[in-house]
């Protein structure tokens, strides 16, 4: 049987979704700046989709010791 994971928590998501939102904003504020409507909107956005992507696989990954190696609790067979 696989290891039981924590849930993801709220103030978590809501980082993911403020990293979107964050690109996102600083694509309208350039493009406002620029005069270059909706190019530097649409590539923070990207971006931001992107960024907010791999945070989201990265906090459903195990979690793993600073040397890169799995913590004894989720190795398979666990202690005994």
């Amino acid at each position: 049987m696989p290891p039981r994971r924590p849930p993801l928590s709220a103030v978590g998501l809501a980082m993911i979704g403020s990293q979107m939102a964050g690109f996102t904003i600083l694509g309208v504020l350039i493009d406002w700046a620029a005069g270059s409507v909706p190019w530097a909107t649409c590539l923070g956005t990207l971006f931001g989709f992107v960024a907010a992507f791999i945070q989201l696989i990265r906090s459903v990954q195990s979690p793993q010791n600073p040397d890169g190696t799995s913590s004894p609790s989720d190795r398979e067979g666990g202690p005994g």
